[in-house]
């Protein structure tokens, strides 16, 4: 192999170097727990407002291509005001208010090459978690402050099981938005910015472990 030869294929070497540890780099960037900004949740039958934030951890996993586990957890906020047809109440209206977390998990992997900025995310819907705190139950006004107890705490475990089962449909469909994460950019460290189902979000870096 002549001189030339010799350094030709040693600065391939260099720059493959340069791009594996630039590429890795990028790659650790993301690496750990990034929490969104509230946003609207669609779809949670009966309510008459409700808003999720969301937080993605990124765990990874394979240095050679980039993959890793990731979970989503969501806080979500609901409220619904509401006539009643107790007699203890004497038909006053009220206003009930849940709050909810909810997570899943999977794997993540970059779509075209090793290290590309678009992430894909395999989400296993068997993971599905979603929990209502009873305590976390309220009804605004203190309407209900006359009831006996039993009956109090009879309307929220209704009220519980009820708003499990819509807060569950709505965050389904949020999470699945989550399918592709596009243009990931870390700035300064702790904001990360992206694409998700067509619309811009910001995260921030926090410490969940």
């Amino acid at each position: 192999m002549n001189l030339y030869s010799a350094s030709f294929f040693g600065a391939l070497t260099v720059l493959g170097a340069i791009v594996l540890s630039t590429s890795c780099s990028r790659m650790q960037d993301y690496a750990g727990a990034w929490q969104g900004l509230p946003v609207r949740l669609e779809g949670v039958s009966g309510a008459s407002d409700a808003s999720s934030v969301v937080t993605i951890d990124f765990a990874p996993s394979d240095s050679k291509n980039g993959s890793g586990d990731v979970m989503l957890l969501a806080t979500v906020d609901v409220s619904q005001a509401v006539e009643s047809g107790s007699p203890f109440v004497a038909d006053q209206a009220y206003q009930v208010d849940v709050a909810a977390t909810a997570s899943i998990s999977g794997r993540y992997v970059p779509e075209d090459d090793a290290y590309d900025d678009d992430l894909l995310l395999s989400l296993d819907a068997s993971t599905l978690k979603v929990n209502i705190d009873p305590a976390g139950v309220t009804f605004s006004q203190n309407v209900l402050t006359g009831l006996q107890q039993p009956a109090l705490d009879s309307l929220t475990a209704q009220t519980v099981e009820a708003w499990r089962v819509r807060v569950t449909s709505a965050i389904r469909e949020e999470f699945s938005k989550y399918q592709k994460i596009e243009d990931v950019k870390v700035h300064h460290a702790d904001m990360m910015s992206c694409e998700i189902a067509d619309r811009d979000y910001t995260f921030r870096r926090i410490a969940i472990r």
